[in-house]
């Protein structure tokens, strides 16, 4: 019966393990930003709602023969789906809708197969359960599985692997997981289903619940369960984007808050941990008031690992309660299809809220927020149960104090973002225009994405041609620009922000912009006038630049800088060699490649290093430093020709860059951040 457990175990550790993998795949078509992941989850979610679906219909409806017929037939044509291979027409042409493209890529890439390896736990735990063993501690198995496929990819598996190499070794473990549930289904289909007494995983496997965990029967309806599901996984994805939003926009930390909620399952349903509602209920709602207050606690910000620590933290403790609320209700075996179909139909329902319907709702990202007061919510409703008046009020009076701390958070936002000029929220994150000094002769506007900001004009009417911030004349990109033969010049830009590139702009001059948000370019025409004030041409192409660039015919950029922010984090697809060689086709002979590697959480300029080492450029990084000594920006400076590197200009900021002989260039098959974090 083993086998039964090493045929759990993969399934979920390959289930898990293709999130990552899949994802790294395809994030680089749609901009390579944090919100890709959030997409890719919500369709995860869902699909393991339709893996669930399908194995409580079958469960009910049909024979053991028959299922086990129908199953063996369904894993032996989802090899004609390996090796793991996105189809290259789903990149996007335009600056379309991203999320629907994402979800039908997904769909038809991993869909079917995922939706098979979602199944086969539920499956072989219903087959366990109708020969009368009441299989918990798979469930927990299971769970462990993706917890270690989750920490296995970032530490063990991208750091060494290239992806062609990752999607053959997950396809060949696919095809052997597919032959191991399949050897299973064949012997149930001949009725040689191995008994429970085989069975040698615990004897905690048949545990039922104890006498006063015994849930009344309103805690054994689908509603309930449902909820249970649904409120940390909207918490999940809340807290994972405020992280990677609000604090540090790093792509490595959707991880740890994934493991811990996956850690939760495993604590309760491997069935040795008795549930103390008390306990928990105090512990959650205490939780959700040191996560409203840390929101509203401003010299917490950027501050990476305090915010990890109480975030991270919070979502374990309310993850701890619903779900084990959510095994303290557990059903009877025969209801355990059921049971797992509701699980997995709130965690997508949580999870497509935050995902999907919020982005599209709310003018301003409360989404942490309102998870929760709805986490705080779900206190008071579990706190009524409690049975002894004192624990009643007392647990009611923390969540709604709770809730009453998520409101006053949601306040705040809301307080500190109401005199914007504009906010404006879509699938790429958060906009707002801000501005300062009103009535003055230094009145500025600056354009923020999360936290970060993105540029800022001058507004008087003598300054607003004024290059300022990351590109002043001062910078390594303004003093390359000034440094170009004189005549018109041509000069692309991959990142639109508010235009301010623009300010170098000369009559005669032609400045093409690459935006993939839509978002962006309104908002740099409505309340900046940088691009409306160039006295040069101004082109602005809609949609990822690479895949642009990759289908235009060569421009002869005398100068092409990348400047795509998204929060703070470039998107990684657009430093890789292959990038770079798209990068120089577009680049006239004598042309000037700038590269903007400010970063508060990574440390990039020895990857463009030996990028340009790799084809054989000449590069320096050029270091910008304000009236008080602090860097303003720093640009990395790549040409074919090293004098275009040394004009007095360029050469009086350039500083030395901090060589690493352990570094390799990143390319689209390899791309390795642990290596470059602060």
């Amino acid at each position: 019966m083993g086998v039964i457990a090493v045929a759990v175990f993969l399934g979920a550790f390959l289930l898990f393990l293709v999130q990552p993998l899949i994802g790294r795949l395809i994030v680089p078509w749609f901009g390579g930003g944090a919100p890709v992941w959030t997409a890719s989850l919500v369709f995860f979610q869902t699909a393991l709602l339709a893996g669930y679906g399908y194995a409580a219909f079958i469960s009910r409806r049909l024979s053991p023969r028959a299922q086990a017929g129908l199953h063996l037939v369904l894993l032996a044509a989802s090899l004609a789906t390996v090796p793991l291979s996105p189809d290259p027409a789903w990149k996007p042409v335009d600056g379309g809708l991203p999320a629907p493209r994402i979800l039908g890529l997904l769909a038809t890439a991993i869909g079917p197969t995922y939706v098979l390896l979602a199944a086969g736990g539920p499956l072989l735990q219903a087959w366990l359960a109708r020969r009368g063993h009441v299989p918990w501690r798979l469930f927990a198995l299971s769970n462990l599985a993706s917890l270690a496929a989750l920490l296995a990819y970032p530490f063990a598996i991208e750091p060494f692997l290239g992806l062609t190499a990752q999607r053959w070794i997950w396809s060949t473990a696919y095809a052997l997981y597919a032959g191991l549930v399949g050897f299973l289904a064949w012997q149930a289909w001949r009725g040689n289903m191995p008994a429970p007494a085989a069975v040698s995983l615990s004897a905690a496997a048949v545990q039922e619940p104890m006498a006063d965990e015994v849930p009344d029967a309103d805690d054994r309806r689908p509603w309930l369960w449902i909820v249970l599901a649904a409120v940390p996984s909207a918490l999940l994805i809340a807290v994972t984007e405020y992280l990677t939003r609000d604090v540090a926009p790093m792509p490595l930390l959707w991880i740890p808050p994934l493991v811990l909620y996956l850690a939760t399952f495993v604590i309760w349903f491997d069935g040795n941990l008795p549930y103390s509602r008390p306990m928990w209920v105090a512990a959650a709602a205490l939780a959700i008031i040191a996560m409203a207050m840390a929101m509203m606690t401003h010299t917490l910000t950027y501050k990476l690992v305090p915010n990890l620590l109480i975030f991270c933290t919070g979502l374990f403790l309310v993850t701890l309660f619903c779900h084990g609320e959510l095994m303290a209700a557990r059903p009877a075996p025969a209801r355990l299809g059921g049971y797992y179909l509701c699980i997995a139909a709130g965690g997508a329902l949580g999870g497509g809220m935050v995902g999907l319907l919020f982005p599209a709702v709310l003018p301003n990202a409360f989404d942490l927020e309102i998870a929760l007061a709805a986490a705080g919510a779900l206190v008071v409703l579990r706190a009524v149960v409690m049975g002894q008046t004192g624990l009643i009020v007392g647990g009611c009076l923390l969540g709604s104090t709770a809730m009453a701390f998520a409101g006053w958070a949601g306040w705040a936002r809301y307080d500190n973002t109401r005199h914007d000029i504009s906010i404006t929220r879509n699938f790429y994150g958060t906009l707002r225009v801000m501005e300062g000094k009103e009535d003055t002769a230094d009145h500025y506007r600056e354009l923020a994405h999360g936290t970060i900001i993105h540029g800022f004009q001058m507004m008087a009417p003598e300054k607003r041609r004024w290059a300022v911030g990351y590109y002043r004349n001062e910078s390594g990109v303004g003093r390359a620009i000034r440094s170009l033969p004189e005549g018109p010049r041509r000069v692309g830009i991959v990142g639109l922000g508010t235009g301010g590139l623009a300010a170098h702009a000369r009559a005669g001059d032609t400045y093409r912009f690459y935006d993939i948000d839509p978002g962006v370019v309104t908002v740099a025409r409505r309340y900046f006038t940088y691009l409306s004030d160039a006295p040069s041409k101004i082109d602005v192409v809609m949609g990822d630049a690479r895949l642009s660039l990759e289908r235009e015919p060569p421009q002869n950029y005398d100068l092409l800088a990348v400047d795509a922010f998204s929060g703070d984090a470039i998107p990684l697809h657009l430093l890789t060699l292959e990038a770079i060689d798209v990068y120089l086709r577009h680049l006239a002979p004598e042309g000037v490649l700038a590269i903007h590697v400010s970063n508060k959480f990574l440390n990039l300029p020895p990857v463009i290093e030996r990028a340009a080492q790799a084809r054989g450029l000449a590069i320096v990084m050029a270091r910008d430093l304000d009236e008080e000594g602090a860097i303003a920006s720093d640009w990395m400076l790549l040409s074919r020709d090293p004098a275009l590197l040394q004009t007095p200009l360029v050469s009086a900021i350039t500083v030395p860059i901090a060589t690493r002989s352990d570094r390799r260039p990143w390319t689209d098959d390899h791309v390795d951040l642990l290596r470059v974090l602060k």
